[in-house]
């Protein structure tokens, strides 16, 4: 049946020009089954690309060998009536053997992938089938006067409010963190990330935000160990070993239980976390944000180059907020070139490993500072530290002055080129 419906798709196309646009956008080489339609298909397809027609002297030129084939061709099909349900036939029968064919190779390997990972091929296989499906009856085009229409509804609707990070400049020129967006959060090890993005997720969090933190390089313990130096204003280390009078514990404990009560922050503490378990806990928790602490550190598929595999985490993250339509926040380390440079200024080629990281941000947040940093800050002191808001898809770009301190894991913002209030 299969090879019948190809053969009377590629005599259609032979006859109807418009058919053969439709063709060539619904189907795909590999869903003809028989090398020979195959490569009329193919032939076929060139030629469109060309500017050039689709019959049966220009095809019987480029494929002279086929010429019995396209001679048949052009006498099977005496009307293109019934053209789309051949296509129909072409398209169902190739699915039919896609979906069979990933089924069995799932069952085969079953063994040797975990259930999570046996779920997430299934998963894609059906968004896959999915996205065809849409595709049958969804051209994607949509004339101006459409467009124009939607837009006026856009800009006539309640306006939604938008996430914020709490810092008053960044969100001016930001314009808060758009549903679907990544943010990138980059600086050398040590340089502050971790803190900065404490420090957000805190602030959105107390804002009635609901915010999901997936933290790879240490346990939550430790995160709500500097939450606690931040909200008490003492000094980590003292916190970290315990050091404390017996009314900073209780201070603490209070200051903790007003957390608990305002704020709504789910804490992921894995290792080498995967895609599809930050997709699990998006589902489970519905949060308004999402925190990646550090997309170095996630779960990569296999490939014998980094940047690749790297590239692909970053392409799934991004496509996972698109599709929630929910903001993410990437913890990223910077190369370590800069530190040979005289000026200190990051540059977007310095994140990490790929490419693609910028490429999928909309956003890209540089920590940096021409300050050497001190051993250790007491007391009040702080460092001057420069967040370079480097990428802004959504508006311009700029620097703002903070200070930075890490005695007690917080950020200020002091100063904006965009005003402060």
């Amino acid at each position: 049946m299969s090879v019948d419906a190809e053969m009377s798709v590629l005599g259609c196309m032979m006859l109807d020009e418009e058919f053969a646009k439709t063709a060539i956008d619904a189907l795909t080489p590999e869903m003809f089954t028989h090398s020979k339609t195959q490569k009329i298909f193919e032939a076929a397809t060139k030629q469109y690309w060309d500017g050039n027609p689709i019959d049966g002297v220009t095809l019987i030129e480029i494929l002279p060998e086929e010429r019995d084939t396209l001679l048949k061709l052009a006498d099977r099909v005496p009307t293109t009536r019934h053209a789309p349900e051949y296509l129909r036939i072409v398209r169902d029968e190739w699915r039919q053997k896609s979906i069979q064919s990933a089924i069995a190779e799932v069952v085969f390997d079953a063994q040797n992938k975990t259930a999570e990972e046996t779920i997430e091929i299934l998963r894609k296989l059906v968004e896959e089938q999915d996205a065809i499906t849409r595709a049958q009856n969804d051209t994607g085009l949509i004339t101006l006067s459409e467009a124009i229409k939607e837009f006026k509804e856009w800009l006539h609707s309640q306006k939604q409010e938008t996430a914020r990070t709490g810092f008053g400049g960044l969100d001016r020129a930001m314009g808060g963190l758009v549903p679907g967006s990544v943010t990138i959060i980059s600086a050398r090890s040590g340089g502050g990330k971790t803190d900065l993005a404490l420090n957000v997720a805190l602030r959105m969090a107390q804002k009635g935000n609901k915010v999901l933190y997936c933290t790879m390089e240490m346990p939550t313990t430790q995160l709500l160990q500097r939450a606690a130096s931040q909200l008490a204003r003492i000094e980590g280390e003292r916190v970290r070993d315990r050091n404390l009078s017996e009314e900073e514990k209780n201070d603490i404990d209070m200051l903790m239980d007003v957390l608990e009560k305002k704020a709504r922050i789910w804490w992921q503490d894995e290792p080498e976390i995967s895609v599809a378990r930050v997709r699990n806990k998006m589902e489970l928790c519905k949060p308004d944000v999402v925190f990646i602490d550090h997309i170095g550190l996630m779960k990569r598929p296999e490939y014998k180059d980094s940047y690749r595999s790297l590239g692909k985490v970053s392409n799934a993250l991004k496509q996972l907020a698109l599709e929630k339509k929910i903001p993410i926040i990437e913890i990223v380390q910077m190369n370590r070139s800069v530190e040979g440079r005289a000026n200190k200024r990051p540059v977007l080629s310095d994140l990490r490993e790929t490419g693609d990281l910028e490429q999928d941000a909309d956003y890209v947040l540089f920590l940096w500072s021409d300050e050497e940093l001190q051993e250790q800050m007491r007391g009040n002191a702080w460092r001057d530290m420069n967040v370079s808001l480097a990428k802004n898809r959504h508006g311009r770009t700029g620097d703002f002055k903070f200070h930075w301190q890490p005695q007690f894991h917080t950020f200020t913002e002091v100063e904006t080129k965009y005003g402060n209030g």
